[in-house]
């Protein structure tokens, strides 16, 4: 995400088959990210911080890092059990979040979820904690469980997710991590996260669209435009489901110049999707499916830079 002057990365998986890392697309092809300003890290399953590597590769390391730091002890679980099944990349990404990403856990003078972080010398007025400045700047919401919630190291770490609100002038996209259902009961019973999250634009649905995290009640409080899923097959996911709790938008086709009314877009079922903001009755979403890893997309913000 491109936020001011600000470069923000959430999470951190890449793709084995075809081979591809995002940081290294990012970094190396047209976009022009020669630094991270702010990595939120969701949780740390395997699927979330694989190109971790790519990060230490390339010198990109976070200037601000975002994520459940309840979660180490099952991250150190998981490194015995790796190393004991000599699971090689798995080791490089764990040992890297548990003994680098430590050093930028810090105490930033201006935080992100202060409007002004992302326009450095700028003033800011004080910031809600429901979500920032609905008519201007861009902030960033952090919710979650502070305690584990589940029978095994798998169900607690999803249950950690932390939930992030970005709010970009009014427009509001809330990503909602791996979060199985005690974790999404955790999130209904926190009356701040749930007022942020009221009424959104953009819902990245919890654990990829599968079925096991699709909560009703909670997906119509959220009542999204658009419901994007990050998925690597339709196998689990219920795009149906979500379908009927969103309200629908625009969504732009930049390898057929089409527009075509969507609820659910994923991108399994459609490639690269992006989203650009103004405020909350100008965005926009668009959707590429075609060899996004070479192609350069439409926007100048996709141009590397000078």
């Amino acid at each position: 995400m491109r936020a001011g002057n600000k470069d923000v990365v959430l999470d951190c998986g890449a793709n084995e088959d075809p081979e591809f890392s995002p940081l290294k697309w990012l970094n190396t092809s047209y976009y022009g990210m020669n630094s991270i300003d702010f990595l939120i890290i969701s949780h740390p399953h395997q699927d979330h911080i694989e190109d971790l590597d790519m990060m230490k590769e390339l010198g990109l390391e976070p200037s601000i890092l975002q994520r459940p730091k309840q979660a180490t002890e099952l991250v150190e679980e998981n490194l015995e059990e790796a190393r004991e099944r000599e699971k090689e990349d798995y080791i490089e990404d764990a040992e890297y979040y548990l003994n680098v990403l430590d050093e930028y856990d810090g105490d930033p003078d201006v935080l992100p979820s202060n409007p002004a972080w992302s326009n450095e010398g700028e003033t800011a007025s004080a910031h809600r904690a429901d979500g920032g400045i609905p008519d201007r700047g861009v902030t960033f919401h952090h919710f979650g469980a502070n305690e584990q919630i589940g029978s095994d190291n798998y169900q607690n770490l999803n249950n950690l997710s932390r939930v992030t609100l970005v709010n970009c002038h009014g427009f509001r996209m809330v990503a909602m991590g791996d979060l199985l259902q005690g974790g999404i009961d955790e999130i209904k019973d926190d009356n701040d996260a749930m007022s942020a999250i009221e009424d959104v634009e953009v819902l990245v649905a919890p654990h990829h669209g599968r079925d096991s995290s699709f909560d009703r009640d909670l997906v119509s409080h959220i009542n999204p435009d658009l419901v994007v899923f990050s998925d690597k097959t339709a196998e689990h996911t219920v795009s149906d489901k979500y379908g009927q709790e969103a309200n629908g938008a625009s969504v732009y086709y930049e390898d057929t110049e089409e527009w075509k009314e969507r609820k659910v877009v994923s991108t399994n079922a459609d490639g690269r999707i992006r989203l650009q903001a103004n405020n909350e009755t100008d965005w926009r979403a668009l959707v590429y499916g075609g060899n996004y890893a070479s192609s350069k997309a439409s926007s100048t913000r996709y141009q590397k830079a000078d």
